[in-house]
């Protein structure tokens, strides 16, 4: 009896949470297909040097949905914007592999693994695929951006400020690897709209929050992170026009 209580329970809580959300206003949806739109032109057309095109790319352009029940701000239930380059000639590699397969076995492997899930693959592998891949992932109105978070086992080995035209703050991290041994993970981040650029620690975590200047509209602040080795992410953020993305933003 206790069990079934306790499923019952779940279903309840799912449903709840399922029930704060609905579907975008047209203003929301103008709202969050404008900067959606600006960071497609800037990414997929600015890219480092090498032959690169889009392996995948994620989005809730004509589907949004959102809440306004948490924190007291609009916050999208789908709000990322997540895409994935990949060097053209892997891509060609890929496909004529294939192609000499037989049909029931052609499904293609993905390539997408999210920003916060710890690489188990062999080190090699990896350090190859950090050369012939990268990935794009974009949150939007964050009530807080954690560099580290004990809680999610988001460890940083080290991190530095770095200076972007028109973001406050922007950073460069290297992820601690697990416990397992799995390598850490590079990434440089760059936030835009209304964030306070003090650092807020509890603990071991270290959080910078936003200021929600029109009461948490969309879109007031989003937080790029590019996963990728150093000198490609710095080559993508010379060239990226941060202050066309921040335009989009509501002020």
């Amino acid at each position: 009896m206790k069990s079934i209580l306790t499923a019952l329970l779940l279903v309840f809580t799912v449903v709840g949470i399922q029930a704060q959300c609905r579907p975008a206003t047209a203003a929301e949806n103008e709202a969050y297909e404008r900067v959606v739109k600006e960071l497609q032109r800037q990414f997929t057309s600015k890219t480092p040097s090498g032959n690169w095109k889009v392996f995948d790319e994620k989005h809730s352009m004509g589907a949004l949905e959102v809440t306004s029940e948490w924190g007291g701000f609009v916050h999208l239930c789908t709000d990322r914007y997540d895409l994935i380059m990949e060097k053209a000639e892997v891509a060609a590699a890929r496909k004529a592999e294939l192609d000499t397969l037989k049909p029931q076995t052609t499904t293609q492997p993905s390539l997408y693994v999210h920003r916060d899930t710890m690489y188990r693959e062999n080190p090699n592998a990896l350090i190859q695929r950090s050369l012939d891949t990268y990935s794009v992932s974009v949150e939007i109105n964050l009530g807080n951006y954690r560099l580290q978070d004990t809680e999610s086992a988001r460890i940083v080995e080290n991190s530095q400020t770095i200076s972007v035209s028109g973001s406050p703050l922007a950073f460069e991290v290297r992820l601690k690897p697990d416990l397992e041994g799995a390598l850490g993970r590079q990434e440089t981040v760059v936030l835009l709209g209304g964030w306070r650029t003090k650092v807020v620690k509890v603990g071991q975590d270290i959080r910078y929050q936003p200021q929600f200047r029109k009461g948490g509209k969309l879109v007031e602040n989003i937080v790029v992170t590019i996963t990728a080795p150093v000198e490609i992410a710095r080559e993508i953020v010379k060239q990226i026009d941060w202050k066309a993305i921040d335009a989009t933003l509501v002020k």
